[in-house]
């Protein structure tokens, strides 16, 4: 039987612990320019109308999710052939550049235009090295200490939005924007030195390189495909696909409206949207935390179909409450569920699917979630100009609770997955 380590035990393993502390350092300053873009959003929509700013708001997320959308196919291809730790070393460099671009380019562009090309230039690179540092994660350790090390690349994030959405908060609001930048820049090189010194022999798979493949469109479509048929062939694969679906649908819409909402509705600026993703990184923290100690024997499904359900009820409270109390209550609700939820669905994917061809397993299932982020998203920006905020909480937390809610009685009444 193999040895599983305690959640914090897996650290020991050195390779992992570069992984980790270069997801910490990067995601932090991610979270120090994401303050800045909000804090840019903020200036150019100074005395403009709630319904009228959303659109602006929207396009910095969209710019953000197409590319994506548009080149994970391609990515998932590579990243099975390429080595996986170049992949994310020199992501986090090219990522370094592009960012320091946006204050020089802003002394000599007016508007947004310039923002959102380098966002999507930004997240072009990210199309490479998320699904890579998905794949490379069961490389670094064993299958047992799944659960613990997927739970702290989870506590990645929440450390991250609780220190870096704060800070920048602060720094946004009392230093000039262009600090942000800068030190998100910053943060992207120490995370690829971090990641430089993990040392592993990978072995390639025996696919031909894709340029002597003679590659093109059709080949990159036919691996896709593959992966896209894995996901629809395993039917637990498919469930949480699904799932994880609904559930950036939900994400998509809630991301924008909330951030609008608190930023302008309700008047408390990047300071107030601090604050507020203090209460969502605790939750988060919490719920890794938590799952990663004693998750390991609970049914993967049930914790992302009850997750699903509860935050469906915290939507219904943020439509139904104006009170900073219990908003922050259910945000930070939502957060405490959604790191269990994302831990075990990333864990069950690793679990079933093949080495040779999980970086284009990931890289589809990235396309469908980031598909549905991004159609929800728009959706939202058009239902924000014609209805208020609240409503589309309620209808988003009715979803949810729908989804989750038949999905459970399901697996109760008829033993369904």
């Amino acid at each position: 039987m193999e040895e599983r380590a305690g959640l914090f035990r897996v650290l020991k393993n050195t390779n992992f612990l570069a992984l980790w502390i270069g997801q910490i350092i990067s995601q932090f300053g991610d979270r120090l320019a994401q303050m800045a873009l909000v804090g840019l959003f903020l200036k150019q929509t100074a005395g403009i109308s709630l319904s009228h700013s959303v659109p602006i708001m929207r396009n910095l997320f969209f710019f953000s999710t197409l590319p994506i959308v548009l080149f994970s196919p391609l990515a998932g291809v590579y990243i099975d052939r390429w080595s996986r730790k170049a992949t994310l070393v020199v992501a986090d460099f090219l990522r370094a550049g592009l960012i320091l671009l946006i204050p020089f380019l802003a002394v000599y562009f007016k508007g947004m235009a310039y923002i959102y090309v380098t966002i999507f230039l930004v997240f072009t690179v990210t199309c490479f090295f998320t699904p890579a540092k998905s794949a490379i994660i069961p490389n670094l350790v064993k299958k047992g200490n799944l659960v613990a090390a997927n739970s702290l690349s989870n506590i990645t994030r929440m450390i991250a939005m609780i220190g870096g959405i704060s800070a920048g908060g602060v720094i946004v609001a009392w230093l000039e924007i262009r600090m942000s930048f800068y030190l998100d820049s910053l943060t992207f090189l120490l995370s690829g030195l971090a990641i430089l010194t993990i040392r592993i022999k990978e072995s390639l798979p025996a696919d031909p390189p894709l340029e002597k493949a003679g590659v093109g469109l059709k080949k990159v479509t036919r691996e896709l495909i593959e992966g896209l048929e894995f996901i629809k062939r395993e039917k637990r694969v498919s469930f949480v696909t699904l799932s994880l679906f609904v559930l950036m649908a939900a994400s998509g819409m809630g991301y924008l409206l909330i951030t609008v909402f608190i930023t302008k509705a309700l008047g408390l600026g990047t300071v107030g949207l601090s604050v507020f993703a203090v209460f969502l990184g605790v939750g988060m923290a919490a719920g890794a935390l938590l799952y990663g100690q004693f998750g390991e024997h609970i049914g993967r499904e049930i914790v992302i179909l009850g997750g699903s359900f509860i935050a469906g009820g915290c939507a219904l409270l943020l439509g139904g409450s104006k009170s900073f109390l219990i908003l922050s209550l259910a945000i930070g609700i939502i957060g405490f569920v959604a790191s269990p939820i994302v831990t075990a669905a990333y864990t069950l994917i690793q679990e079933m699917t093949p080495d040779r061809i999980r970086g284009r397993v990931f890289s589809a299932l990235e396309v469908v979630i980031n598909a549905s982020f991004l159609l929800f998203l728009c959706l939202g920006g058009i239902l924000a100009a014609k209805f208020p905020i609240e409503n589309i909480f309620y209808f988003t937390g009715v979803g949810l609770l729908v989804y989750a809610g038949g999905f459970l009685l399901l697996r109760f009444s008829k033993g369904w997955l």
